[in-house]
């Protein structure tokens, strides 16, 4: 179990290091966004690609932040009940949530945009758009966002195991979640 406790660790500090770094992303979609308008409203001229360049960026914020979010226990959940559980029961419960939905749904999701990811790259797809950019990078990003998310996923089942074994303590509920 130590060793599966060490391979959690490495999980969270990858994710936890791809979120932050991915964070940055938000203040250079602010920045294009902001000389975006600047350029189509001064000086008449517009891009494609800086547009499509604001989409992927905050697609990307959200695919990449998304397994630090779960680390960070942010996401949300339906807790009318949760909340009131002891903290074995709820453990139970994100074990159990982690192993019959949320690793199968990443696994299936990460198969099927392998596939599409393929076939785009393959094709060397690009945008529709005049100037617009290549899309295979973006769909790339998919497999990739939900391979981190299973692995923390799985880093979130290992350390609820260990909880329910004694290894750990059992988390408490923060306030306001």
């Amino acid at each position: 179990m130590h060793a599966l406790l060490r391979l959690s660790t490495a999980i969270d500090t990858l994710n936890r290091r791809i979120g932050r770094a991915a964070t940055w992303l938000v203040l250079v979609c602010v920045c294009l966004s902001a000389l975006t308008a600047t350029l189509r409203y001064l000086l008449d001229w517009g891009s494609n690609a800086m547009i499509e360049g604001q989409w992927f960026m905050f697609g990307l914020i959200f695919l990449l932040c998304a397994p630090w979010t779960l680390q960070e226990q942010g996401h949300v959940r339906v807790d009318i009940l949760y909340t009131r559980l002891p903290p074995r029961a709820r453990v139970w419960i994100d074990v159990m949530g982690g192993l019959l939905f949320l690793l199968p749904v990443c696994l299936l999701i990460v198969w099927n945009a392998w596939g599409y990811f393929l076939l785009s790259f393959h094709q060397n797809e690009s945008s529709f758009n005049p100037g617009g950019l290549w899309w295979w990078p973006m769909k790339l990003a998919i497999p990739i966002a939900f391979s981190l998310l299973a692995a923390q996923g799985l880093s979130e089942i290992i350390k609820g195991v260990a909880a329910l074994l004694g290894l750990r303590p059992l988390p408490a509920v923060a306030e306001g979640r």
